[in-house]
């Protein structure tokens, strides 16, 4: 499959396993935005083929509306394999955000620079609706939680991409001034 075509692949293949997905906000704005602001960012981040396809791809296993096993036959190893190292164990997905924060950053510590790039972009693309919106799900206690672990996940990803490292500062940061008690 030609580069480009890989990217547009994934994209559609997004947009089709989350059409009818949105993120938890008051607007309900489609999940798309989410996936492409990831893919985006990855993109700006100097990011090949395979990693860009791979951030719009990244929460279809997660979210349980794809397989490993679909992925790798639809785009390929390396893609799959990309998806897998964002992707948390179906155990890990019960846990506190915490408890999950933990372990992404021991698995991210060892994954290639492409995976903690991805994890790194979503990372940003989450902190910044969180500084716009709590998601309607979420308890205070929990965005508190959700920023200290996403900070965490971003120590071990820093050095992946400086034009990332420069964008999660800001982003959390402003998630963080949106937090009651941030100073």
């Amino acid at each position: 499959m030609v580069e480009h075509d890989l990217v547009i692949a994934a994209m559609r293949y997004a947009a089709d396993l989350h059409a009818d997905t949105f993120r938890p906000d008051s607007k309900r704005t489609p999940f798309i935005t989410h996936l492409s602001e990831v893919a985006t960012l990855v993109a700006g981040a100097g990011g090949g083929a395979a990693e860009i396809a791979a951030a719009w791809l990244h929460d279809g296993i997660e979210d349980g509306l794809t397989t490993v096993e679909d992925i790798t036959a639809r785009f390929g190893g390396e893609v799959a394999a990309l998806v897998v190292a964002v992707t948390d164990p179906v155990p890990l997905r019960q846990e506190s955000i915490r408890e999950r924060k933990d372990h992404q950053a021991v698995r991210l510590s060892t994954a290639p620079a492409a995976a903690r790039r991805i994890k790194l972009a979503e990372q940003i693309s989450i902190l910044r609706a969180l500084a716009v919106e709590r998601p309607l799900s979420w308890t205070v206690d929990r965005s508190i939680n959700y920023v200290a672990g996403a900070d965490q996940v971003a120590a071990v990803c820093h050095g992946a991409s400086p034009l990332l490292d420069a964008e999660f500062a800001t982003a959390y940061a402003l998630a963080h001034a949106s937090l009651p008690m941030s100073s």
